[in-house]
């Protein structure tokens, strides 16, 4: 196990980080084994060299000792758990400037210190938990500079001191509160932040202390957890907010934000209310035009699809063909492949090119419950709208045992897609007959979450 641990370690470092490495390990304080600068070479080069063979090319002809040889591995290991986390460490600009001031505070540098402190990328205006916390410590730092240094009756920044924690303590509680109901509606499992309640009291009645990351997430968690009217009105707020003060949000957080208004309007959509498809589209737009998202990090691939699904049914076929041209190249490497086949098949099925549907779905490698569940989706509207009844009672019935064995699927999913499956034999059962038709018609129209609500009634209009 010890020679797969600092193997997987040497793996992960890029050909820039090998070659600074060599210069750490080369370093005399650091590290005074000439032999752990052998053993590295060994094990950079040749993956499958045995133990046996390392020992022998590092002891010469001393007896093997398995102890011995693991113990080497071991002071590897340490040493290269140490340089990853000083080559994050360093990367973290305010995590560095903060152990900076607090080094040079113990020390009582002051020039050096009072120096760090003016300097520091620790800014108070920045509106995301982590800045925060770091600006409550930063301060902590400063009070305990102070109180050693200055007169005892100095003020110290204890107003800022408690407005950073109260921050930094709300906005987490809301964010860990948003992302557990998150948890609850897609993979079923349930939990909860203690005081959530009498906080979110505390917080409407200051104000939301003037935080527009706080009164955003408060909004969040009342779309999450609260009735249909106010939701909307929380939800036409959190869009306000969002446009209103993104140069001061972090992009992390901008990227949860708009993960939660895109499923908001996802769980409307799903409810019937099909003006939400115009809104989340247009989401979508302000999305790809945001440079600071874009370039930030590789796009998921299930956005893709999800962007992809979107302007298709909106009838949005040209620009949804220019996306798919523009943005795949977005998309991690290893996923280009299998995200090009898949959303492939969707312009085809949009298209009715029915027979490349099915051609371009046997070649996507199913690598998550989504891509399942649209596929599944997707071969059951082929074969109901190709009239082919025998594999649409097969499949139908296969859907049916996924469903019901696969334990990740959560409660909402389960409902909708069995509504879904539902709904289709119905109407696949009910033929000409109009006068059931009808009946099924209004059961959909009124009925919440259901799966392809649109193509459900559109199958029945075809026959009315």
């Amino acid at each position: 196990m010890s020679t797969l641990k600092v193997k997987e370690l040497i793996d992960v470092l890029s050909s820039g980080e090998v070659k600074l490495f060599r210069n750490y390990l080369d370093s005399k304080p650091i590290n005074s084994s000439e032999i752990m600068s052998k053993l590295f070479e060994l094990l950079l080069t040749d993956a499958s060299i045995s133990k046996e063979n390392i020992f022998r090319k590092l002891l010469g002809n001393e007896k093997y000792n398995d102890k011995k040889i693991r113990y080497l591995f071991s002071e590897l290991t340490a040493h290269l758990e140490k340089f990853i986390t000083l080559i994050e460490f360093e990367k973290d600009t305010e995590e560095f400037s903060l152990f900076k001031q607090k080094s040079l505070s113990i020390r009582s540098a002051h020039k050096a210190y009072s120096f760090a402190m003016q300097n520091s990328p620790v800014k108070s205006e920045k509106a995301n938990a982590t800045s925060y916390l770091n600006t409550f410590r930063s301060i902590e730092i400063a009070n305990d500079f102070d109180s050693k240094h200055l007169s005892r009756l100095s003020q110290l920044n204890y107003s800022s001191l408690l407005n950073n924690l109260d921050l930094f303590y709300f906005t987490k509680k809301l964010q860990l509160q948003c992302e557990l109901i998150n948890l609850k509606n897609v993979l079923n499992k349930e939990h909860d932040v203690v005081l959530i309640d009498p906080i979110c009291e505390y917080l409407k009645a200051n104000r939301f202390l003037n935080s527009p990351l706080v009164e955003v997430y408060y909004n969040i968690l009342i779309t999450l957890n609260s009735t249909e009217s106010d939701s909307e009105t929380s939800f036409s707020k959190i869009l306000v907010l969002t446009q209103e003060h993104q140069s001061i949000l972090s992009i992390e957080d901008l990227k949860n934000i708009y993960q939660y208004e895109k499923n908001f309007c996802i769980r409307r959509i799903n409810k019937g209310e099909d003006n939400y498809r115009h809104i989340l589209f247009n989401l979508y737009k302000t999305i790809l035009a945001n440079k600071r998202i874009m370039n930030h990090e590789y796009f998921s691939q299930w956005e893709f699809k999800n962007i992809v699904t979107l302007g298709l049914r909106l009838k949005e076929g040209e620009w949804t063909k220019n996306f798919i041209s523009k943005y795949i190249n977005f998309l991690p490497p290893s996923e280009r492949k299998n995200a090009l086949t898949y959303n492939t098949a969707m312009l085809y099925y949009y298209s009715k090119s029915y027979k490349f549907v099915l051609k371009y779905l046997q070649e996507v490698e199913f690598t998550d419950l989504y891509y399942q569940l649209d596929s599944k989706s997707i071969l059951l509207k082929v074969y109901f709208e190709t009239d082919e009844q025998e594999a649409l009672l097969h499949h139908i019935a296969a859907f049916k045992v996924f469903l019901s064995r696969n334990k990740n699927i959560s409660s909402y999913q389960l409902t909708i897609y069995k509504n879904f499956i539902r709904y289709s034999l119905k109407i696949f059962r009910a033929g000409t007959n109009t006068g059931k038709l009808n009946i099924l018609k209004k059961e959909i129209a009124s009925s919440s979450n259901i799966s392809d609500r649109n193509w459900l009634l559109e199958r029945i209009n075809e026959v009315l």
